[in-house]
């Protein structure tokens, strides 16, 4: 064995290696391979005294809470065994207790961690869905929720002061390399356990949040005689993903699924890691082949690596596979959740509290009138699954049922008690939607009052006999909404302050907004009036100036018409970003609207870029 010292980077080369980092309560997160799409599963020592460190300042936090066990996983990127091993033997010089699970999904870890209470946090490596050089990691606590930005902020400033600390960076160094051996050595030992012990939680925690208040095991039991009734088949493209040593491949069948498993070789990338675009290309394909065979198969989707996130594409009634979009994605998971509540009550004799939706700022106006349908409350957070989580968990303090929530914006939803995006998530709600034909509880819920009025041209229902999911999308309020990957929902604004910026977009607002007022007032023949919505975390504030620190948040212009009820008809939002100099929009309309879209898009560019001084 090699003795000698481990090198030991200089404040210098960590400074530069540091100013590449995105630090966030979203994750820490960096190029750690050389490259965009690296596969070397070497970094650098300057990379691996900034992963000691950040494993470090968490392990002196945890020891200040009175909290003595992490676990670790990382997904199925090449530098995740490099970036774990470091930050396991940090924890270890520390004196904590660590639980090794290999290579598992954000989901999975985070559901065992909240299922076991000896458990007391956990330290995962990923990067999500960003290219395969790229890598960092997400920290949490007991609950299993990535922590939010009120518990990641003073972290990341002590981990930048660790930083520039030599002494402290060489002595915690000179400690990982002195660690025994055989300490490391029993860690890795005790991994098949503990992994065994994760996907028997991860499965358990999954039903739960499928069946909501049903015992977990009735709704399996339920959903499995549904589906010999109407079959419904799965291609699950997994791209190498964290997602195939997962519940997956054992869990779909469980419920009665007939499922494929595609390119499920851990850390072997079929094509690029965001399942997006080119990235669903693939499961399309092998849609329609599986579909041509097998009438059953509907639906496939893509994880990205972690496997928090999961695109979905589904077969048309041309005999092609495609994507819905993922605010309709969102609206239809919603529209089944609050269904499905409705169908506990009706069929189970189920009792809930007063329901609620919680979604982010930029999610479609469409899901205010899918909640409407059902009695629900919708409130809104600032962008940030942390923040979507966090206003959940007030909500639930003071007695609401919250029935789903997530961020429309990206379509990813959290089916409590989850608290983390999950694709199972997704997809149970969809077997649901199938299996217990939940579209008749939407259509005997909804009215022309609540999700036909205003809309526009009614939109062609797919003629699908088996009421397709086209079909159910299409009976969902009629929304026209930015798509974020769109080129317009993107502004470089350069050094601009974020709070400057705001306050001369709202000082010339009433002067601007004018003969926007005029256009909605022609499209809709009603009179509209407009509000001024600020986000902050869990914090929706009215009116203008309403922000504080660095007014960062998201800001949204909501326009509504009509006596008592204030029925929203159309939104423009935006957020500057906190890692680049860029400026997120987003409009929304009511109805099928594309030339409305067209004009509330080009107006808020405007009033951005005026407010920027371009």
């Amino acid at each position: 064995m090699d003795s000698s010292p481990l090198p030991v980077s200089s404040v210098d080369e960590r400074d530069a290696a540091l100013r590449d980092m995105v630090l966030s309560a979203s994750g820490w997160r960096t190029v750690f391979g050389g490259g965009d799409d690296a596969l070397t599963t070497a970094i650098s020592v300057s990379h691996r005294d900034l992963v000691a460190l950040a494993a470090d300042v968490y392990a002196e936090d945890l020891q200040r809470r009175g909290l003595r066990t992490v676990a670790v996983a990382t997904d199925t990127r090449p530098t995740g065994p490099a970036i774990a091993d470091t930050a396991i033997r940090a924890f270890l010089t520390r004196g904590l207790q660590v639980r090794w699970l290999g290579i598992a999904a954000a989901p999975e870890i985070m559901a065992w961690v909240a299922d076991v209470e000896t458990i007391d946090a956990f330290f995962y490596v990923s990067a999500s869905h960003n290219p395969p050089g790229h890598n960092g990691f997400k920290m949490g606590y007991g609950d299993g929720a990535v922590m939010p930005g009120s518990q990641a902020n003073p972290l990341i400033a002590a981990f930048r002061a660790a930083s520039t600390d030599q002494k402290r960076t060489r002595a915690l160094v000179e400690a990982i390399g002195a660690l025994p051996p055989e300490e490391v050595q029993h860690v890795i030992d005790a991994q098949p356990r503990w992994k065994a012990e994760a996907l028997a939680a991860y499965r358990a925690f999954a039903l739960r949040c499928g069946a909501a208040s049903m015992e977990p095991e009735t709704f399996s039991r339920l959903l499995r005689e549904a589906l010999r009734q109407r079959p419904l088949g799965i291609v699950a493209e997994l791209n190498g993903s964290a997602r195939s040593v997962s519940v997956d491949r054992a869990l779909l069948p469980e419920l009665g699924v007939a499922t494929a498993l595609h390119n499920d070789t851990p850390g072997v990338f079929a094509h690029q890691i965001l399942p997006e675009g080119a990235g669903l290309e693939s499961a399309a394909r092998l849609l329609e082949r599986y579909a041509a065979d097998d009438p059953r198969f509907r639906v496939a989707y893509v994880p990205d690596n972690d496997g928090d996130r999961g695109n979905l594409v589904f077969m048309g009634s041309d005999g092609s596979a495609h994507a819905l979009d993922a605010q309709t994605v969102f609206a239809l998971v919603v529209m089944t959740e609050l269904a499905w509540t409705r169908y506990l009550e009706d069929e189970h004799d189920a009792t809930f509290g007063p329901l609620a939706v919680v979604a982010n700022g930029p999610t479609s106006i469409r899901i205010d009138d899918i909640c409407t349908a059902f009695g629900a409350e919708i409130h809104r957070a600032e962008v940030g699954e942390a923040n979507v989580v966090s206003r959940a968990a007030e909500l639930t303090a003071d007695g609401f049922h919250v029935v789903i929530l997530g961020e429309g914006s990206n379509g990813g939803n959290i089916t409590p008690p989850a608290r983390v995006r999950d694709p199972l998530n997704t997809l149970q709600a969809l077997l649901k939607l199938h299996a217990f034909h939940l579209d008749r509880v939407w259509r005997a819920t909804s009215t022309p009052d609540v999700a036909g009025a205003d809309n526009g041209p009614e939109p062609e229902l797919e003629p699908a006999p088996d009421g397709g999911f086209f079909a159910l999308a299409a009976t969902l309020p009629a929304f026209t909404t930015l798509a974020t990957d769109d080129p317009r929902a993107k502004m470089q604004i350069g050094g601009t302050s974020h709070r400057d910026l705001k306050a001369r977009y709202e000082a010339a607002l009433p002067e601007r907004i004018a003969p926007l007022l005029d256009i909605l007032r022609e499209t809709y023949g009603t009179a509209v009036r407009w509000e001024i919505e600020n986000y902050e975390g869990t914090a929706r504030r009215l009116g203008a100036g309403n922000r504080s620190g660095e007014e960062r948040g998201g800001l949204r212009v909501v326009f509504t018409a009509g006596e008592g009820r204030n029925r929203p008809l159309a939104a423009v939002w935006m957020r500057g970003s906190g890692t680049e100099p860029v400026f997120r929009i987003l409009a929304d309309c009511r109805g099928d609207r594309p030339d409305l879209l067209d004009r509330l898009v080009e107006w808020q560019r405007e009033a951005v870029a005026a407010a920027v001084g371009l």
